[in-house]
Formats: C-alpha cells, sequence, structure tokens
C-alpha cells in the first residue's frame, strides 16, 4: 500500500523496540486516511559509538576532519550530544 501525496493522514509513532546490545532501534509508524486505509511503516536504526564509526571511516579511506555533536558544528559530548556529525575526506 502506497501512501498518496496530497491525501490526508494521521500518523501514529509508536513507543520505540531498543535492543542495546545489537545498537539497534526499530521504530514503528501507524498511518491512517481520512477515507480510512490504513498503512504501517517499520524503520530500524543501526548506531555506532564514537570510536567505532571513527574506525569504519578509517577503513573506508577517509580521515575525520571534527566530529561534532550537531549540525550546526556543536561540541561532541559523548554523554549529552543527541548526533555525531562527522566532517571527514576521502584521503587518496
Amino acid at each position: 500500500m502506497s501512501l498518496q501525496a496530497g491525501r490526508e493522514w494521521t500518523v501514529y509513532e509508536r513507543d520505540a523496540e531498543v535492543e542495546p546490545h545489537a545498537r539497534r532501534i526499530r521504530c514503528r509508524y501507524d498511518f491512517v486516511a481520512a477515507s480510512g486505509e490504513r498503512a504501517t511503516q517499520v524503520n530500524e536504526h543501526h548506531y555506532a559509538l564514537p570510536e567505532q564509526l571513527s574506525a569504519l571511516l578509517a577503513a573506508a579511506g577517509f580521515e575525520v576532519e571534527r566530529l561534532c555533536g550537531g549540525f550546526e558544528g556543536e561540541a561532541f559530548d559523548e554523554e549529552e550530544s543527541e548526533h555525531m556529525v562527522y566532517r571527514a575526506r576521502l584521503v587518496r
């Protein structure tokens, strides 16, 4: 069932299923159209610790120039930051 543009949908976000040992989060969204049509979408997110992501980038040939805690260039704080934003360049 595809969600079509121009139609009115109500979206319900269900409680996420968090699996810390697998570093996985599953988010479920239920959609209900004004017509009564229903759809569900599940997004699965995998996350890495800063040192793991730095190692993956290095293994792929990238050099990390900067790690930020947000999209506006905020300082990264492992305990407080909600995001890890890397600026990296490919080393040839």
